[in-house]
């Protein structure tokens, strides 16, 4: 064998072996009746989204805000709706705060660690998630009216290239 022959398939080697080493943490947005990935975008340790929809029974907007701690887990940390009745918040937990503005009740100072976030959608509901400062993924366009499973997992670098290319976005 060559020398050129040597030092490509050794770079090759070494490229295969180093994308299989978990790299990166990804939120990972699924369609959980089909288990199909349908979003995936990288996250860091105090990136934020946040959830939006018309609650069902109530018809007021909710919109609750999340981050991601330094362990990569989902918290729920606030939430905000304008009614107070049927499937909203009316307790609190530990240190948490509540505030009526006149328009808006808000739940603040919340640190409620979810696992996995299960989000039925649907486009009367106008269901969408805000990544960070402002990019808006309307939820029922990435798999219709369905039950969309979101979390954050530890993927390789080789396992990423593929869900990106699996969901098109």
């Amino acid at each position: 064998m060559n020398k050129k022959r040597i030092i490509i398939l050794s770079s090759l080697a070494a490229l295969f072996f180093f994308s299989l080493i978990p790299c990166h943490h990804v939120l990972r947005i699924e369609a959980a009746r089909k288990n199909r990935p349908v979003f995936v975008h990288i996250v860091r340790p105090n990136d934020r989204f946040s959830t939006s929809y018309i609650h069902s029974v109530e018809l007021c907007p909710v919109r609750e805000y999340f981050k991601i701690d330094k362990n990569f887990r989902i918290v729920l940390y606030e939430t905000t709706f304008s009614s107070c009745n049927t499937g909203l918040p009316t307790t609190l937990s530990g240190d948490e705060k509540f505030y009526n503005d006149g328009t808006h009740l808000r739940i603040s100072n919340m640190h409620r660690i979810l696992p996995q976030l299960d989000l039925w959608v649907n486009e009367k509901y106008d269901n969408t998630l805000t990544l960070g400062e402002g990019r808006i993924l309307k939820l029922p366009s990435l798999a219709g009216d369905t039950l969309l499973k979101v979390t954050v997992e530890r993927l390789t670098f080789l396992e990423f290239l593929y869900l990106k290319a699996r969901t098109f976005e």
